[in-house]
């Protein structure tokens, strides 16, 4: 899995001056953030986080100590 920790840019013109506009977009793992800088509305990926990957591992913990 990768882990970014990268702030979102706009795809149009790799700004950093955006935000967010609606927690999802045309599908749940992207969020849609509005450019400041060019007037553009873009999807940028959501990643999981840290925190939901230790759930993940501790699954697989439990699964493999039978």
């Amino acid at each position: 899995m990768c882990k970014r920790k990268e702030r979102p840019h706009c795809s149009f013109c790799q700004s950093e001056n955006v935000k967010v506009i609606a927690p999802f977009g045309t599908a749940q793992l992207v969020r849609q953030f509005y450019c400041h800088d060019c007037k553009s509305v873009f999807e940028y990926i959501r990643w999981r986080s840290e925190k939901q990957d230790k759930h993940i591992e501790n699954a697989r913990a439990i699964m493999n100590a039978k």
